[in-house]
């Protein structure tokens, strides 16, 4: 099985964050679980990663695929599990996340359009785990509950490529007044560990 963990942190070396963390405590689970696995790291905010941003020139895609490009659109179609981790910024995905599926959700690469519109390409076999943290509540809390975009939006984008399976896996509510922040994150850390676990025992 081949795992891409992706670390959407925009503060992505500072041990404090959540998402970090969380990220941290994937990967050494995945190397207890599995440890003979393929596991890729992506820290799309690293100035080491190269995710190309669009431009007029790459907007004229597919046919000007970049090098770096192809190189990400291949290693998310080689995956056989992905795992997403970040951080809400203002109600949708931070930036360089939404960057990364401009250079990944491409046509006839991983979605291609039809007489009867678009048909994704990937055959259905891979699977997401989506991990999001939060300040509020975006599942109890009615002021937040219909802003909770980006799950949807996520779930639209893998939809469209032909992934049907995507696990939702919240930390939120973490900047509520009274909140138990370590008893959160440690229930999130229990939540992830059973979705890798189900992942893994599959393979």
């Amino acid at each position: 099985m081949k795992i891409l963990l992706i670390n959407a942190h925009p503060d992505y070396q500072n041990p404090a964050r959540t998402i970090n963390q969380l990220t941290e405590h994937a990967r050494q689970t995945i190397q207890q679980l599995a440890p003979d696995q393929d596991l890729d790291q992506l820290t799309l905010y690293d100035p080491a990663t190269d995710i190309p941003a669009i431009s007029a020139t790459s907007l004229n895609y597919p046919e000007t695929v970049q090098p770096a490009q192809q190189k990400l659109i291949d290693q998310w179609k080689a995956a056989d599990l992905i795992l997403i981790m970040m951080p809400l910024h203002n109600f949708n995905v931070v930036t360089g996340l939404k960057t990364y599926i401009d250079d990944i959700f491409i046509a006839r690469q991983t979605f291609k359009y039809t007489a009867d519109g678009s048909v994704g390409l990937l055959d259905g076999h891979q699977r997401v785990i989506y991990v999001q943290s939060s300040g509020s509540d975006y599942q109890h809390d009615l002021r937040y509950v219909n802003a909770d975009f980006a799950p949807h939006y996520l779930r639209t984008i893998l939809n469209f490529m032909g992934i049907k399976d995507m696990t939702l896996i919240r930390a939120e509510g973490l900047d509520l007044a009274g909140s138990d922040k370590p008893a959160i994150v440690a229930q999130t850390k229990r939540d992830l560990t059973a979705a890798l676990t189900a992942a893994l025992a599959t393979d």
